[in-house]
């Protein structure tokens, strides 16, 4: 882990590279989103990892990303019921996940729905400095209550691609972010520009592919890539650029 990794809520300090955020950790050989996916993205020295966030039917905030488990939602099934499907067997409490790896990397907590916010920041308030982690959603109502729980948190607005993007600025008003996670397809298409413009930082997902890590991975205008191959953007990033 490079010194200052942990400092993931603080502003990019120029002429840093981006954060390289394993995206559901690292999950080659572990399932993704699990204790063991996690852990190997602290081995490998990743600055941060990005989790998601649901409550199950038994109050448990948990880590998992799909919404159901089979035909059934997440939400009407207890942590045990959930675990007891094969695909799921893994799927930590997010209790379970922060105190593996608290003080030893960054987090990026993504709330998936609303109902459960103060719940869950109350679990990461109590492992987690402010500037160990952000707090990313695709919901709008999320964010705000993330900021009336936990004041010092950074906040970030995921940006779908197949999303009208002329209500963003309406969206960042009433958000109030500290920066937007846009697709990588929306990085490609002129974001990052506008985003700068706007002095707001980005962190793209999901980045995989060697020249979309090379060159998104050196551009100054990018504080953070999500990735499924940390492994991969970590070796871009220690190999020195040619100067043309």
């Amino acid at each position: 882990m490079r010194q200052g990794s942990l400092a993931i809520g603080s502003p990019k300090s120029p002429g840093a590279t981006p954060l390289v955020v394993a995206h559901r950790g690292a999950w080659g050989l572990a399932p993704q989103n699990s204790l063991a996916a996690f852990e190997e993205a602290v081995q490998l020295g990743c600055d941060a990892v990005e989790l998601d966030v649901r409550r199950t039917l038994d109050g448990r905030v948990v880590v998992v990303h799909d919404a159901r488990a089979g035909v059934r939602p997440i939400a009407k099934l207890t942590h045990e019921q959930v675990q007891s499907r094969p695909r799921h067997r893994h799927l930590p409490a997010l209790e379970a996940v922060l105190d593996l790896i608290a003080g030893r990397i960054g987090v990026d907590v993504e709330l998936k729905e609303d109902g459960y916010v103060e719940q869950a920041m109350a679990i990461v308030k109590r492992r987690l400095a402010p500037e160990q982690y952000v707090v990313t959603s695709f919901r709008d109502s999320v964010l705000p209550t993330v900021k009336r729980t936990a004041p010092a948190a950074r906040t970030g607005l995921l940006l779908n691609p197949n999303r009208q993007l002329g209500q963003l600025p309406r969206r960042l008003a009433d958000t109030r972010v500290d920066f937007v996670a846009p697709h990588a397809r929306l990085a490609r298409a002129g974001l990052l520009g506008w985003a700068t413009a706007r002095e707001l930082p980005c962190w793209v997902w999901t980045v995989n592919d060697r020249r979309a890590l090379r060159l998104l991975g050196r551009d100054p205008r990018v504080a953070a890539v999500i990735t499924d191959r940390p492994d991969r953007a970590l070796r871009q990033r220690s190999t020195p650029s040619i100067a043309a």
